[in-house]
């Protein structure tokens, strides 16, 4: 039997599907050294809230996403290319249309596949100053509503 996916690798799933130029290997739960970051940007996520279905096994995380840019050497945080990054994942979330089809995610090896029914903003991109890093970073919350797919129970 397929593990069941959690909440952060459903929406690092979805990144990775529905973003234009955000793979895997940008997004994750923690930051990693920012001398690998490809194109001197990182997405880093956490599921925040949320409530699931009480009744179904429908999955309903709000989750907090960090858009990191930096330029290597610089003193000066890149804020343009953070809010960048916030924004292409907020044009992700619109261009999702509500009534769209749901869309089937692959997860990691050894997890089932999720079923992602919808995703929406739920705050605005936020500027989170004061980096002691130089790093820009850009926050927002985004819910989604999900569902592992039916071969995970069996």
């Amino acid at each position: 039997m397929a593990l069941i996916p959690n909440d952060e690798l459903v929406a690092i799933a979805w990144l990775d599907a529905a973003v234009a130029d955000i793979t895997s290997s940008k997004v994750a739960t923690t930051l990693p050294d920012y001398t690998s970051w490809v194109d001197n940007e990182f997405y880093q996520i956490m599921q925040v809230g949320g409530s699931p279905d009480i009744e179904l096994p429908v999955n309903q995380p709000v989750i907090s996403i960090n858009c990191f840019a930096v330029v290597p050497g610089s003193t000066k945080p890149p804020w343009g290319h953070a809010h960048q990054n916030a924004m292409k994942v907020l044009a992700a979330i619109y261009n999702r249309r509500p009534a769209a089809a749901a869309t089937l995610l692959t997860m990691p090896s050894g997890y089932g596949a999720a079923l992602l029914r919808s995703v929406y903003p739920v705050s605005q991109p936020r500027r989170i100053p004061s980096d002691p890093s130089q790093f820009a970073v850009y926050n927002f919350d985004f819910a989604m509503s999900w569902v592992a797919a039916a071969e995970t129970y069996t």
